[in-house]
């Protein structure tokens, strides 16, 4: 874009003050904090601005989240008069435990942490964490962190047994934190990517085995699936006119068995006999739950 067509840009926006129109230095000084906060380098060939480094940041899952957040705030302060037409979601507790959860991983820092967990009513005792990553799922927020001075139980993988006992804490659970002196060196080759990448949703149980799972999903629902794929290993390995099955290659912890549960009868698991037995227990709970009378009439 030349400097006329964002000052143009700029003036239409939420940012901009009358009377006070986009210089050449302000734009400089934008360049460069954008630069040194988001990693965008935004360089000017004599004509136009471009962004340089464009498709190495969109690769990045934490630009992408961010730069999609700075646009949708954009677009509605931009258009208050439509605040009631549009809905959003909040995430409890983000605002209130995410700030200094990332102050102790940039700073190196490990967290004092009393932590609640369900069904548990008491307050456990306080508990030292470093804190490895942070993730949402579902409308939470949860940090991976490594408990300190704790080995990593038999269960987990080689690959990751010499990072220590590494655990997933929601942050809508969290008591009391607050930030020690005690100071923790992240380790360079772990990556929190890898780490999830066979686990649906946020629960990494190492005690589920990495299963292949395949699921028939009918004809009508198979569309959301290629659209929308539940996991990354996802695969279609055939189709038929009532339907379509695919293929995972992943840990099937409970929160993948949820996840199909909520689908209805329009997913059955037809492999492993495990995966397939533990969803039919949970429809079979949900059986007497609802009475044998109730679902004759459906």
């Amino acid at each position: 874009m030349t400097f006329g067509q964002l000052r143009n840009e700029y003036e239409r926006s939420s940012l901009y003050e009358p009377g006070h129109p986009l210089q050449v230095r302000t734009l400089y000084n934008w360049r460069e904090r954008i630069a040194d906060i988001f990693d965008m380098k935004i360089e000017y060939d004599g004509t136009a601005y471009r962004i340089a480094n464009a498709s190495q940041l969109t690769e990045t899952a934490p630009f992408r989240w961010l730069l999609q957040s700075l646009v949708v705030n954009d677009v509605v302060r931009r258009c208050r008069h439509l605040s009631p037409r549009i809905l959003l979601e909040s995430i409890p507790s983000g605002e209130k435990f995410l700030s200094p959860i990332l102050q102790a991983m940039e700073q190196g820092r490990v967290i004092n942490m009393v932590y609640r967990r369900f069904p548990e009513i008491h307050d456990r005792e306080p508990q030292l964490i470093a804190p490895y990553c942070v993730k949402v799922n579902k409308r939470r927020w949860y940090v991976l962190c490594r408990l300190v001075d704790a080995p990593a139980p038999a269960n987990t993988p080689k690959e990751f047994q010499r990072f220590g006992n590494l655990k997933i804490y929601a942050l809508d659970r969290i008591q009391h934190m607050e930030i020690t002196t005690r100071e923790f060196v992240y380790p360079d080759d772990f990556d929190p990517q890898r780490f999830f990448s066979n686990f649906f949703g946020v629960y990494a149980g190492f005690d589920v085995p990495l299963q292949r799972v395949l699921l028939r999903v009918d004809a009508e629902y198979a569309k959301y699936f290629r659209t929308l794929g539940l996991h990354h290993s996802q695969r279609e390995i055939s189709e038929d006119s009532s339907g379509s099955v695919f293929e995972y290659h992943l840990h099937p912890t409970i929160d993948f068995v949820r996840a199909i549960l909520s689908m209805g009868g329009s997913v059955e698991v037809l492999e492993p006999d495990n995966v397939r037995q533990q969803v039919a227990s949970e429809a079979g709970r949900m059986c007497r739950i609802y009475g044998s009378e109730m679902l004759k009439k459906c």
